[in-house]
């Protein structure tokens, strides 16, 4: 399924790292036989609803739900001891010793439908981030109006989600970050649970509504809001944690405090009750050499890391011709310069990295920076952006991750302990890929795209 780029859709880029959000646009209408991925969805989400009639129906369905940070359920598990119901240790109680268990009915045929309004549940529940209510009132008669409404069906009168520059506006309108009264209303809520001053960190921006429209015209400056950590306004930039520490507003941690020492038993049983080092994995001792057989080149194996190159990604795009013109135009691996004179690699040559994994192709950054027998890709160079056709398996591309794996952490399964419970996106069995052992050899400079 060929993907449009963020040239040619509808779309939003915002996060905690900078204090705007971003509009995507198309400047062009997806070429060929690319589609943008919220077309995709829609269209998959109707098959589905045609197949489901004949195939499934409505079916109830029982799912374990995992104990959630900033809920009742961080109380799950007292002085982080996890006894195992399955070992006879405790009783099998569903929310305290295990997930929860949940009946949800699907209605498989009405997908679809589903997909292009906006739920009715948000009318009775609200919204809540970090355990913060949003009281969502008056946000959904603004997009009854401002999107128009579903005419027949299961979601007739609802407001329509169904276009993906709808959907960025349903977005906008229900976060506290581009709608100033309900960035007010969150702080409120948080006042009465905390017993500090927060509102008026919102208030000069209270009658404030960011729109899609507002966002294509240019860059917005988000609002101050419960739903990240720091006070920022027209006077001061956005900086983490800034309201724990000037309004006393506690942490969402065991102690109420930032703290460093973690006593679930789990914990104690690794010996990570405290930040320590950890050496990396030896990979070649677990998975055997990555040498190639019967290599023709000098070859390196190296460790291959691919640190986050936040600064680059959240805001900036790489193809643009700004930054093109700061640095090689595509993607680069960073290594030693002894280590690329061993198999007479100069900078700026075209070398191939690969394992039992994948292979990228990139151009070298010699340097004296990065110390010997480690390389560097920073991750998030898009794989359309000069990826040559590999020498080693004859197919186009490859990026940072076509040689990583997802590898588990057993702390990360930690659950119903404080502030060592789920939450999407910021606590769970995340996976911990930057770690991998490659071989980097020089290839042919001629290549094709």
């Amino acid at each position: 399924m060929p993907a449009a780029t963020w040239y040619e859709k509808h779309d939003l880029s915002s996060t905690d790292m900078h204090p705007f959000v971003h509009s995507f646009n198309p400047a062009i209408a997806p070429p060929w036989e690319a589609r943008t991925d919220f077309d995709y969805f829609s269209d998959l989400a109707a098959e589905f609803s045609r197949l489901a009639e004949r195939h499934l129906g409505v079916r109830k369905d029982v799912v374990a739900v995992p104990l959630g940070h900033d809920t009742p359920d961080e109380c799950a598990q007292p002085g982080g001891r996890a006894l195992d119901w399955q070992a006879g240790e405790v009783e099998a109680i569903p929310g305290r010793t295990m997930p929860r268990i949940v009946v949800v009915e699907r209605d498989y045929p009405r997908l679809a439908e589903r997909w292009r309004a906006l739920g009715p549940l948000i009318d009775e529940l609200g919204a809540t981030t970090k355990g913060v209510p949003l009281p969502i009132g008056s946000e959904v008669g603004y997009l009854r109006s401002h999107n128009g409404t579903i005419r027949d069906g299961i979601a007739q009168g609802r407001p329509r989600i169904d276009r993906d520059d709808l959907f960025c506006e349903a977005i906008l309108a229900l976060s506290g970050t581009t709608n100033g009264r309900l960035a007010v209303a969150g702080f409120e809520a948080l006042e009465r649970r905390t017993g500090v001053v927060l509102a008026d960190l919102a208030h000069e921006r209270a009658g404030d509504r960011i729109t899609f429209a507002d966002t294509v015209t240019q860059p917005r400056s988000v609002i101050c809001s419960p739903e990240w950590s720091g006070t920022e306004s027209e006077r001061r930039r956005y900086a983490p944690f800034t309201i724990n520490v000037e309004r006393l507003k506690p942490w969402h941690t065991l102690t109420g405090r930032q703290h460093f020492f973690l006593d679930h038993e789990w914990m104690a049983e690794l010996g990570e009750m405290l930040p320590i080092y950890r050496p990396p994995l030896d990979l070649i001792a677990t998975f055997g050499s990555q040498q190639a057989p019967a290599a023709r080149d000098a070859q390196l194996v190296a460790r291959f890391l691919t640190p986050h190159s936040k600064w680059s990604i959240h805001s900036e795009y790489q193809d643009n011709l700004h930054m093109l013109n700061l640095f090689r135009g595509g993607p680069v691996i960073w290594m030693n310069h002894l280590d690329a004179a061993s198999i007479g690699v100069e900078d700026n040559d075209w070398i191939e990295a690969f394992n039992r994994n994948g292979v990228t192709v990139a151009r070298a950054a010699v340097t004296h920076r990065v110390p010997a027998g480690t390389v560097l890709m920073y991750h998030a160079v898009d794989r359309h952006l000069q990826m040559p056709i590999a020498e080693r398996s004859g197919l186009h591309g490859g990026t940072d991750n076509s040689l990583t794996r997802v590898v588990m952490k057993p702390t990360h399964l930690i659950g119903g302990y404080a502030q060592l419970s789920y939450g999407f996106n910021y606590y769970g069995p995340t996976g911990s890929q930057r770690d991998e052992v490659a071989v980097i050899r020089r290839r042919s400079q001629e290549v094709r795209f």
